[in-house]
């Protein structure tokens, strides 16, 4: 009897356990069951699938035994999703993205000395990936990439690289009088960025783009809806022609300059429906056709980021936060100078917000104080220990405020010092308090890290381009 009730138990235990095996299995492997792209990206648009650190974006429906490897790098993901790990899981999935070409060596310069050394401490890799578009006929962009991707692990942050085929009708490569036939490129393949990009944000970043300050939440939205940062600059004779050419392209006036700012958040649909836009507006079938069309009737210069950013205040307003200085002018005149009736900005839209990025190309820094100051704010009252040096050279900046956040150019006037934060005001004070608040709690639990080490592993990958950067601090 005794014998017969042991095997009762035994058998009791072993279908316990064949139970929880199974369902053990089930949690684990349909994570697994799919083409692991972190980026989303289409395949036939020559992704290269990135190493993983905890960020996945599985599709469910492809064997994973079809999934393609390339160059070398494993295709297969940690189990874990973005949205369980990161302290920004209420953030919508975002690609930092950068369209460039590794043969113009000005490009290089900017990407590993100025965008990639301060990306590194200041855009975590939780918030989102790096993407790369570069030009798919070029071996050096392959080559590029091949390099820039064994060091992704040191960087702490994944990355991904697409290939962008030349166009069809090559007189896009030259519409553009007086630029080069890859400037011309560049603007004209911004208008694809979704194409390669499946994540519901592009965050869009030119390679001479300075990070100066860890990226919090509030950086990028107001509730659910994407900050946008503009200012007045009318006054420009580039900023009227690139006014010019965007009424042509969408038939609205620009409400303001957009590319005061890095990184752009879209919404990556903004990016389609103002393709379509433009298709329907201009009469044409093509976004090559429109490209020529307008700058053939033109010798101005388009700027892509305007034109989307136009279509989406006058089309999608009401799924971005507004944020537009209009400098020492009174709203009703501005409106009346740059708006179309029904289509005003309000008080509301004209609220200060600060940058968490210089225009490098466009700050005169000779003395190198700004990666100095933003790094000894970033580090201020955090629970990293700082070696010796750090602490010495920190020690000139501890009073200092960082209304750095302010500026975006010095040798373009692009400051918000003598409008929004006149006089150094309180309620700006505040916003960079309430920001390093914010920063250091980021910082304290480890969604920063500040480790300068990564600065070096950027320099040491950029040694392999020929390109020797200046101290980082």
């Amino acid at each position: 009897m005794k014998t017969k009730q042991f095997y009762v138990v035994v058998a009791i235990l072993f279908a316990v356990c064949v139970l929880v095996i199974h369902h053990h299995m089930a949690y684990i492997w349909p994570t697994y069951n799919g083409h692991v792209d972190t980026m989303g990206h289409v395949a036939t648009m020559g992704h290269v699938a990135p190493i993983s650190h905890g960020v996945s974006n599985i599709q469910p429906t492809t064997d994973v035994k079809k999934a393609p490897l390339r160059h070398s790098v494993s295709s297969i993901q940690p189990t874990t999703s973005r949205k369980t790990v990161s302290h920004f899981k209420d953030v919508p999935d975002m690609t930092l993205t950068v369209r460039m070409s590794s043969n113009v060596a000005s490009l290089l310069n900017f990407f590993f000395c100025t965008m990639l050394r301060s990306l590194t401490l200041y855009w975590s890799g939780q918030l989102g990936n790096l993407a790369l578009i570069l030009d798919k006929e070029s071996q050096e962009d392959h080559k590029f990439a091949e390099n820039l991707q064994k060091y992704q692990e040191h960087l702490g942050i994944n990355m991904s690289f697409d290939y962008e085929p030349l166009p069809n009708n090559k007189r896009v490569l030259t519409v553009v009088k007086g630029k080069s036939r890859g400037y011309n490129r560049q603007l004209y393949s911004s208008f694809f960025m979704d194409k390669f990009i499946s994540t519901p944000v592009v965050a869009w970043i030119d390679t001479d783009g300075k990070f100066t300050t860890p990226v919090t939440r509030d950086n990028i939205l107001n509730g659910n809806k994407l900050r946008v940062k503009g200012m007045n600059t009318f006054q420009n004779n580039w900023i009227q022609g690139w006014d010019k050419l965007g009424k042509k392209m969408i038939g609205k006036p620009m409400p303001s300059d957009f590319m005061t700012f890095f990184p752009v958040y879209i919404w990556r649909d903004t990016i389609t429906n103002c393709r379509n836009h433009i298709l329907k507006y201009v009469n044409v079938s093509t976004i090559e056709e429109a490209y020529i069309q307008v700058g053939i009737q033109d010798t101005g210069i388009m700027s892509p980021v305007n034109i989307i950013m136009t279509y989406a205040y006058y089309f999608e307003k009401e799924r971005y936060d507004w944020h537009i200085d209009i400098r020492n002018v009174d709203l009703q005149k501005y409106n009346k100078l740059h708006l179309i009736p029904g289509h005003e900005l309000t008080s509301s839209d004209l609220t200060p917000d600060f940058h968490v990025t210089l225009h490098d190309k466009y700050y005169k820094d000779d003395k190198n104080i700004v990666n100095r100051q933003a790094y000894c704010a970033a580090v201020n009252n955090t629970v990293l220990n700082m070696e010796q040096n750090i602490k010495q050279m920190c020690e000139p900046f501890k009073t200092n405020e960082m209304w750095l956040l302010f500026e975006f150019c010095n040798t373009i006037k692009q400051e918000h010092l003598t409008t929004w934060c006149k006089n150094k005001n309180k309620h700006c004070s505040s916003m960079i308090k309430e920001h390093y608040d914010k920063t250091r709690q980021l910082v304290n639990k480890g969604v920063y890290n500040l480790d300068l080490k990564k600065v070096k592993v950027v320099e040491e990958a950029a040694k392999f381009h020929n390109v020797k950067c200046q101290p980082f601090l």
